[in-house]
């Protein structure tokens, strides 16, 4: 490439897998695994956490299942704001403050006593938390090269799952020791049972957020070992640093001298706009739709699940040891998934990929409910294998759409805009499910929760998942950045009309808050009311409409446009 042109990707893709590639992975695996940690903590404390808030109510419902929204909250401002810092500042700057900030913030909720001051520091620490996902998502995407990106952003996604079974495998021995573990800071509770007796425990939960505070150490590292992408370099317009780090990447694997010419960059148009509203413009709206919509159907099933997966097997009649046990297995089978799931995108394409595994989770979300049963601890573990595998599998397909879906100057805002959107799906969950499971139609005749009838309401999102990734997923695979950009260039599709579909959006976004999270929080007895249910659907079913009007509208005029454009071409060609 010494005289001629050349673009970032082409250099990546040349060099392919290198020293360079393995160093940004082992950097990024850690971050992800200490964000696991951070997020799954909670689930894997919660019951716990509750005796401690709610000693005197043997079944806390919605307000159990707010210890999960307050970080998810958190995490739906940070991903939000995060993703624009780091189209502005850079990767590397916000994923170490990002990384710092959820340590830091994660420390004071070892010291809670009530729902109040958990919640606050929760929803601070979530802001981290919420930074840090897209941001990492972006680096994968932007440093590897094209054939082998899905395997390594879905690979290093596996690891935040690590982050999830290392929570559970830390928090389930210290959780139910015997004995304080830090004297009379893990006090002794004495707690209401179902049955209207009493238990005591000691509150050894404390300790497992001090360990959440270990990434303020882990930022320092970074610091002096993570660096700045090329891809950004280039298209903040400084080009001869994005020259710069490739030679420094090239030289770290061939050990050559080559230095390439800034001259001879060539960097892809940035688009005219690159706030948030661009998302929603014609240009980007149907690639929104598509992956706000598949990833929001998997934030509400995956964290809902997890929120409510050890009060499922306490019901059935399992020690809380053995219910986070399963629950820990549930999130086991994930990391396999998350590793396989980019062989198979990569393989058989991200469309195709995605739509089998909406259907893999209908099918094994029907066969948990069936089988589940109590006093078979074989049996509950392979079916959470068997669902955690699925469920997780179709989340991370979606992981390497949402930074292919747009240009280096809008990357990492449409990435984090998309998690902060479908963690609303997270934050309403877990509340949502809980409401559901106080509703008379899903108790039995004693009055406790028939949760296998619960999960089976998870079918709804997962067919509204599939019909959306048939309708609105475009493939993605073994292209280039380059080349994705130039086919959404090619459409001729304005940028700059996305401002009314924008504030629509938003309204949206805050009814489904209204109804779905304030609601069942301050209302009285909000799941006995009748009128319950129906808004909650209404909550969480308005944005598919959105995407199903909108996004179809736009499809049907992006095939109008192929379709004029390739019968000009044939005339051409006639001619």
């Amino acid at each position: 490439m010494d005289k001629k042109e050349f673009t970032v990707s082409e250099v990546i893709d040349a060099i392919g897998i290198s020293k360079h590639t393995w160093v940004v992975f082992v950097l990024l695996a850690f971050a992800m695994i200490f964000d696991g940690y951070d997020f799954m903590i909670v689930n894997s404390t919660n019951l716990f956490v509750a005796h401690t808030f709610w000693p005197d109510n043997a079944n806390p419902g919605a307000l159990m299942g707010s210890l999960t929204t307050w970080g998810l909250l958190g995490m739906v401002l940070g991903g939000a704001f995060g993703g624009i810092m780091s189209d502005k500042i850079g990767r590397k700057k916000t994923l170490i403050a990002a990384v710092m900030f959820y340590g830091l913030f994660t420390l004071p909720q070892a010291f809670a006593n009530d729902l109040a001051f958990f919640a606050a520091f929760r929803l601070i620490a979530g802001f981290g938390v919420g930074s840090c996902i897209p941001v990492v998502t972006t680096v994968f995407s932007e440093s590897m090269p094209s054939k082998q990106r899905g395997i390594f952003v879905t690979f290093g996604m596996a690891f935040m799952v690590v982050g999830w079974v290392l929570a559970g495998l830390i928090a389930n021995p210290i959780c139910n020791a015997a004995t304080p573990l830090l004297g009379d800071f893990t006090n002794q509770v004495t707690y209401t049972l179902a049955d209207g007796g009493t238990a005591t425990m000691y509150a050894n939960w404390r300790l497992c957020y001090l360990i959440g505070a270990i990434p303020l150490l882990y930022g320092v590292v970074l610091i002096f070992t993570m660096h700045e992408t090329p891809h950004w370099y280039a298209n903040s317009g400084n080009k001869a640093m994005a020259c710069k780090r490739l030679t420094e990447i090239e030289q770290a694997t061939r050990h050559t001298s080559h230095e390439y010419d800034p001259a001879l960059l060539i960097v892809p148009p940035k688009p005219a706009k690159t706030g948030p509203n661009v998302l929603f413009s014609s240009k980007f709206i149907v690639a929104t739709c598509a992956i706000w919509a598949a990833y929001f159907v998997g934030q509400f099933c995956v964290y809902g699940m997890n929120a409510w997966i050890p009060s499922w097997f306490v019901g059935l009649g399992y020690s809380q040891a053995d219910s986070v046990a399963l629950q820990t297995w549930n999130n086991v089978a994930a990391i396999a998934s998350n590793i396989a799931v980019g062989f198979v995108s990569d393989k058989v394409g991200r469309k195709r990929n995605l739509a089998f595994s909406w259907l893999f989770c209908i099918a094994a979300i029907i066969l948990c409910s069936i089988f589940v049963a109590p006093n078979n601890m074989g049996l509950c573990i392979a079916l959470m294998l068997l669902f955690g595998f699925a469920l997780n599998y179709a989340i991370t397909a979606v992981q390497p759409l949402m930074p292919e879906s747009y240009p280096t100057a809008i990357r990492s805002t449409g990435t984090s805009w998309c998690q902060a959107f479908a963690r609303f799906g997270g934050s309403a969950s877990s509340i949502v499910l809980g409401g559901i499971a106080g509703m008379a139609f899903f108790q039995t005749a004693t009055g406790a929760t028939n949760w296998s009838t619960v999960v089976l309401v998870l079918i709804v999102p997962f067919a509204l998942g599939f019909i959306c990734t048939v309708l609105f997923v475009k493939e993605t695979a073994g292209k280039t950045m380059d080349q994705l950009a130039a086919e959404e260039e090619k459409l001729g599709a304005s940028e700059r009309d996305g401002n009314a579909r924008f504030i629509i959006m938003l309204v949206i976004v805050a009814i489904l808050a209204v109804l779905c999270i304030v609601c069942p929080l301050v209302v009285e007895n909000w799941s006995k009311q009748p009128y319950a249910l129906p808004l909650m659907a209404i909550g969480l079913l308005l944005p598919f409409v959105y995407f199903f009007v909108f996004g179809g509208a736009q499809l049907a005029k992006n095939k109008a446009a192929k379709a004029s454009a390739s019968l000009g071409d044939e005339a051409s060609t006639k001619a």
